[in-house]
């Protein structure tokens, strides 16, 4: 045990001793729930890939955990929080509150509203991207992780199920585009399930996507809200027995200050895989990411260009537990430019990672009927 869960789980126990007397804690269980998630990684890169290099080539790890409590206060009313911390050889420890919302369901009309901090509503991989779902080490380049705040109502009519709210950030990886200031946008999405093992979903969203950091790069009476991103993109889910298919293609439109035009991009991504034994699993993501970079160069003009690229990772996982599963993968990109130039500034590259995931239940460590 890392010495991140030692120290959660003292603090747990601590927790629990303060409500112990008299079964005040066993009753207060009840109504909460105390989880964890650490993943430990190891990985080794070249040192020129723009998507995939990490501690200048040299060998290194990284170490994240997350904590959530979870409460139910009252018939159909929930709250979550979700905390994370991370760090390792090329970043800095870190922590962050990544969730933190209100829950209302109403189980009879299929319905569900949160409110706070969630994680972004739209896209296959937004609820894909905890290692204990993701069946590779390495996420989709299109997909950033992000975390805003708003209001998102969810539901499910027959064979469709739907998902409509306010967020005040974007959709937009941060590698690509100025950093993102609040500001309110609707988000949408429809699914279809015609039959048990498939579902196609479409999703849309629209507003300001950059920030106030960029406002002294725009002419006088300029501003950042007046440029906008569209997004439209569909989902795919399929499984059939021991197989697995997940996808994504997203359209994006991105005014750009300087630019006649809008700058548009097209992102997609295929994920199969396949479950051999119930411990034994192996899976591969295929992406290419047509992507625009937009950032000032100086008052009079800005990026707008597109740089296309692909990469595939392929991995395999072993699940010791149902709780304890070890993963390891393969991922190379390959830039699509043409001049020399180009070709040295964007080279293609390769990552080797290995992924120990372990989840666990605070309370199960002081309470035996867990």
């Amino acid at each position: 045990m890392s010495c991140a869960a030692r120290v959660s789980r003292i603090a747990a126990c601590a927790f629990a001793t303060a409500f112990a007397g008299g079964g005040a804690f066993a009753q207060w269980t009840d109504h909460v729930a105390l989880k964890g998630l650490q993943d430990i990684e190891a990985f080794e890169t070249d040192d020129n890939s723009r998507l995939l290099a990490k501690n200048q080539g040299e060998a290194g790890g990284a170490g994240r955990l997350r904590l959530w409590a979870a409460a139910d206060f009252t018939k159909g009313f929930e709250g979550m929080f979700v905390g994370r911390a991370e760090g390792g050889s090329d970043a800095d420890t870190q922590a962050d509150v990544e969730q933190a919302f209100l829950r209302f369901t109403a189980p009879q009309a299929h319905l569900m509203v949160e409110a706070g901090r969630i994680i972004y509503p739209v896209g296959n991989f937004s609820k894909r991207y905890l290692s204990t779902v993701n069946p590779l080490v390495g996420s989709p380049d299109s997909y950033d992780v992000s975390y805003p705040e708003g209001i998102v109502v969810t539901g499910k009519v027959a064979f469709f199920d739907y998902r409509a709210g306010a967020l005040d950030r974007p959709i937009a990886n941060a590698k690509y585009m100025p950093e993102s200031s609040r500001a309110w946008r609707p988000v949408a999405g429809i699914g279809f399930t015609p039959m048990i093992g498939l579902r196609i979903g479409a999703y849309y969203t629209q507003g300001p996507y950059m920030g106030e950091g960029i406002q002294s790069a725009l002419l006088p009476g300029d501003s950042w809200k007046n440029y906008e991103e569209e997004i439209a993109g569909v989902e795919l889910e399929f499984s059939r027995g021991y197989f697995e298919l997940n996808g994504d293609i997203a359209f994006s439109a991105y005014d750009v200050p300087t630019k006649p035009s809008r700058s548009r991009g097209q992102a997609w991504y295929l994920e199969p895989k396949y479950t051999w034994t119930p411990r034994f699993f192996t899976a591969l993501r295929l992406e290419k990411n047509d992507y625009p970079y937009i950032a000032p160069v100086d008052l009079y003009f800005w990026l707008g260009e597109n740089v296309a690229f692909h990469d595939v990772e392929v991995g395999a996982g072993w699940r010791f537990t149902p709780d304890l599963v070890m993963k390891a993968s393969y991922r190379m990109d390959r830039w699509d430019v043409a001049t020399p130039a180009e070709k040295a500034f964007f080279p293609n590259g390769y990552s080797c990672a290995l992924q120990l995931s372990y989840a666990f239940d605070i309370r199960s460590w002081f309470d035996p009927l867990h």
